[in-house]
């Protein structure tokens, strides 16, 4: 088998590898940096000029697995694009509105790259979609190679993907992966049988903190701080990413309201495409699997965020949670304009739910709130701005903590590990630890473009 990680293996951003077995040519995800703009946030297909690619599989949703599917299937026309059935309506979702957003913020001047793919492109993609249910063998057109999908627990549609070979060989990619459950959907699950092949995810490998909280202590924490800076007479700024962690908040906030946690009768509003998304989970609730199939994210009771100033200052003056996107507030997202109304003001607040990268806003917010500065600078026109409403941060990740992933690279007994999906630090200590665990196998962290065989 070979192996080579097409997009930046240091970092958490267009994740996309190729494996070469037997005469076959797989990749999987191909996804986008959105942290980058243009050509620059693709995958790097030049490692493959000379080579086939006959299936890609499609893990789940987020962005940074499937925005360079366009990419792929421009240059790969005939592949087979494998995904689950929930995945395949969120892809084609999520796509089309990242086609919208490019040409927007092209015409208006904001990004200096054209769209990288038009809707049509979208449409010849969604010809070569085929969809499969998770535990069933995946025909290949080919006697000597299957695969098969495993429910991942990260989100809904998500999964990991089991190849097996004609010579016995088992080759499990992890994806983005969480072994324990959140409040919509349950943990993931796995191969029964060995492995030889692990291919594992380790974003969070440099969080030792992760691994010391649990999802009820932090649940208790954030219904408690929730309710302190409602009864003050604050409101609570949630930034989000549309697609996973807005579902998962919103469940919670519903259970909170029904345990009167919190004051049932507080509003909640969110806004854009988080809201189609949840309608997307709704209609998927009764095929894929759930903590409670009859729960419904829109039985939530949600107002949609104001769009004019005057009725954004009115919902921003009184007690309420926004729930908005962008998780990282990105300049220019909802939840950065939000972010820059409440900060100066001592009763609101700012509460982080999901992973915070340390040079975009949010993850600069969370280090000068941690850290005691006065002020920071969220928007040049604006200028510096002093941290007077309360910053918190919230362990609700939909990705398993290292101590969890290197028990379940343990319990699969890998005779190889590639280490993927992860900022230096974090594979490194994952690196280190597996050796500990797992102290007869090979346990490789290739750069971007590295060829390995295995």
């Amino acid at each position: 088998m070979e192996f080579i990680s097409l997009g930046r293996s240091n970092d958490i951003g267009a994740s996309s590898h190729y494996l070469r077995i037997g005469g076959h040519g797989i990749v999987l995800d191909a996804g986008a940096d959105p942290n980058e703009e243009g050509p620059a946030s693709l995958p790097d297909f030049f490692p493959l000029e000379n080579r086939r690619v006959d299936h890609a599989f499609i893990t789940h949703a987020h962005h940074d697995h499937i925005g360079g599917i366009p990419a792929l299937n421009a240059k790969w026309p005939m592949a087979r694009l494998h995904l689950t059935p929930a995945t395949r309506t969120l892809t084609t979702l999520m796509l089309y509105s990242s086609a919208r957003l490019q040409r927007r913020k092209f015409y208006e001047g904001s990004s200096p790259f054209p769209a990288l793919f038009e809707e049509e492109d979208i449409d010849d993609v969604y010809d070569m979609f085929r969809t499969h249910n998770y535990d069933q063998w995946i025909d290949l057109g080919s006697e000597h190679l299957r695969a098969k999908f495993y429910y991942s627990g990260h989100l809904l549609g998500s999964a990991g993907i089991l190849l097996k070979t004609s010579k016995k060989q088992r080759i499990f990619y992890t994806s983005d992966t969480r072994t324990e459950h959140q409040t919509i959907i349950p943990g993931g699950s796995y191969p029964s049988e060995p492995v030889d092949v692990l291919i594992m995810e380790s974003t969070l490998g440099a969080d030792p903190v992760a691994e010391t909280v649990t999802r009820a202590e932090e649940e208790i924490r954030f219904a408690q701080r929730l309710r302190t800076v409602l009864d003050r007479g604050g409101s609570i700024l949630v930034p989000v990413f549309m697609l996973g962690r807005a579902q998962e908040i919103l469940a919670l906030l519903g259970r909170f309201k029904k345990e009167k946690l919190i004051d049932p009768e507080i509003p909640i509003y969110t806004a854009g495409g988080l809201r189609e998304v949840s309608k997307i989970y709704d209609d998927y609730r009764m095929s894929t699997p759930r903590m409670d199939p009859d729960f419904e994210v829109y039985s939530v009771q949600q107002l949609r965020f104001p769009r004019t100033h005057k009725a954004r200052r009115r919902a921003l003056n009184r007690p309420g949670i926004h729930v908005l996107t962008s998780g990282m507030m990105i300049e220019r997202t909802l939840s950065h304009q939000i972010a820059m109304e409440l900060l100066e003001h001592e009763k609101h607040a700012i509460f982080f739910v999901g992973f915070s990268k340390d040079d975009l806003p949010a993850g600069r917010l969370l280090h000068a709130a941690k850290s005691g500065e006065e002020g920071i600078l969220l928007n040049t026109d604006r200028g510096m701005q002093p941290i007077a409403c309360e910053v918190e941060r919230f362990r609700f990740s939909g990705h398993s903590h290292r101590k969890e992933l290197t028990a379940l690279a343990t319990k699969l007994q890998p005779k190889t590990i590639i280490l993927i999906h992860g900022e230096t630090d974090a594979r490194a200590w994952m690196k280190e630890e597996l050796g500990k665990r797992c102290p007869e196998a090979r346990i490789f962290a290739p750069d971007q473009g590295e060829l390995m065989s295995v």
